[in-house]
């Protein structure tokens, strides 16, 4: 990595950071056989928790927030019948910005046979950000996907609520190129249809047309007490949406969405990484 090409610039204070990663199978288990990296964005030594042999990756960001000007690109490129399982090590925090946009760019190629979980810890908009965040996932065959997204607006613990700045959240996912899904959640300024809420979750499986698997994620939903919560298919790709007057609720919830619905959908259970622990 060039240090001068990657330190920001005295007079913008922003960041330009890539992360290129690539799995393969190796001996029984998935390897990170490539890791590129530019500016402050880099991985720690994979885990294996998992006894399928998946591949958990931590998405390291130093700076430990987005402020504006900043610019993130992350590109996975994940090789036949391999398995990861992509997280951070805490929130992604969002900062107030002077003015400017701040950008994350999110790609995945997922060839035939492989399995991307991409289950990043919740991101977090101050009061002022101004966040475009775009996420493609593209699936080769019978490649699989299990994602989850939670966003929270503005800091309730702070009586901080999300009244100025923008955001603009998208994600697509695609199989063979043929669109499954697309998101897209934007507002400038206090975002309207949320019930007073400040939390949202998305979660997305593919190839999830089974009823059983549908009726798992349901009754995992109505038993939800402190958040509002509901599951329903979309072709094959079940989605299950969540909305919650803060993000914890909605964390516990995917997470035992995870557990309940890893098993039907992969045939394994679901250890949870290390650094959710933490």
């Amino acid at each position: 990595m060039n240090s001068a090409s990657a330190a920001p610039s005295m007079s913008t204070m922003a960041w330009r950071a890539t992360l290129d990663l690539e799995y393969e199978p190796r001996r029984g288990r998935t390897a990170l056989v490539g890791r590129r990296h530019s500016g402050p964005l880099s991985v720690q030594r994979p885990f294996y928790p998992d006894e399928d042999g998946t591949c958990h990756t931590y998405i390291l960001h130093p700076p430990a927030g987005i402020v504006g000007g900043d610019e993130l690109f992350v590109s996975l490129d994940l090789a036949p019948c391999s398995r990861a399982l992509v997280t951070t090590p805490g929130a992604t925090r969002w900062y107030f910005s002077d003015g400017r946009t701040a950008t994350l760019s999110q790609t995945a190629r997922v060839h035939d046979g492989a399995r991307l979980e991409w289950l990043p810890q919740e991101s977090l908009l101050f009061d002022g950000s101004r966040a475009h965040s775009k996420t493609r996932i593209e699936l080769d065959g019978s490649a699989q996907y299990f994602g989850c997204e939670i966003i929270g607006l503005g800091r309730p613990a702070c009586a901080e609520t999300f009244t100025h700045g923008e955001f603009d959240m998208r994600f697509e996912l695609l199989r063979d190129g043929e669109l499954l899904l697309r998101e897209r959640f934007v507002s400038r300024g206090a975002p309207h249809g949320l019930r007073g809420n400040t939390a949202v979750m998305t979660l997305a499986v593919s190839g999830a047309a089974d009823a059983e698997i549908l009726n798992a994620a349901r009754e995992v939903c109505a038993a939800v007490s402190d958040a509002l919560c509901a599951a329903t298919l979309i072709g094959d790709v079940l989605i299950c949406r969540g909305l919650a007057a803060e993000c914890a609720p909605l964390i516990s919830t995917s997470r035992t969405l995870r557990r309940k619905l890893r098993p039907l959908v992969f045939g394994a259970t679901a250890a949870a990484p290390r650094i959710w622990r933490t």
